[in-house]
Formats: structure tokens, C-alpha cells, sequence
């Protein structure tokens, strides 16, 4: 019997996603890791993304809250190391 072909294969799922257009930008920029201009920039966004973050994370414990559940969502915060392999 041939294998049935699965769309929601997880290595199909990563391979089409987010992280491919990530790794095409650093490999237009692969000095990337050296040039601290663009890596203070690239500090920037994430700390602005990291305040969005908590203010998303802020936004759904209200939401539980009213709901009248106790549990907390906590988001973890993301690093440059998360995006430049290597830092």
C-alpha cells in the first residue's frame, strides 16, 4: 500500500511557515551576527514585540478573569538568540 499523503505533517507544517521567511532573511543577511546597527534594531523590535507580548498576556487574564477562572496565561518572552543562530 502506498502512504497516504498527510497535509497536517508536522514537517510539512514547519517547512511551509513562519520560520522558512525567517531563515530566507538571514541568509540575504548572514553578516547579520556582526553588524550591531542592524542588531540594536533587531533588539528594538523584539523588545517592542515583548511589550505587545505582555500586554496581549494582560488582555486574556482579564478575559479568564471574567470568565471566573483562576488559571493565569503566561507568554514567554522572546530573545535575539531565538531568531540569530549563534548570538
Amino acid at each position: 500500500m502506498s502512504e497516504k499523503k498527510s497535509y497536517m505533517n508536522q514537517t510539512n507544517l514547519i517547512t511551509e511557515g513562519f520560520f522558512d521567511s525567517l531563515l530566507k532573511i538571514f541568509k540575504v543577511f548572514p553578516n547579520l551576527k556582526k553588524n550591531n546597527n542592524v542588531k540594536k534594531k533587531i533588539e528594538k523590535d523584539i523588545k517592542n514585540l515583548n511589550s505587545d507580548i505582555s500586554s496581549l498576556e494582560k488582555m486574556m487574564n482579564d478575559e479568564m478573569k471574567q470568565y471566573g477562572s483562576n488559571k493565569k496565561i503566561k507568554l514567554t518572552n522572546l530573545k535575539l538568540k531565538d531568531f540569530i543562530k549563534g548570538v
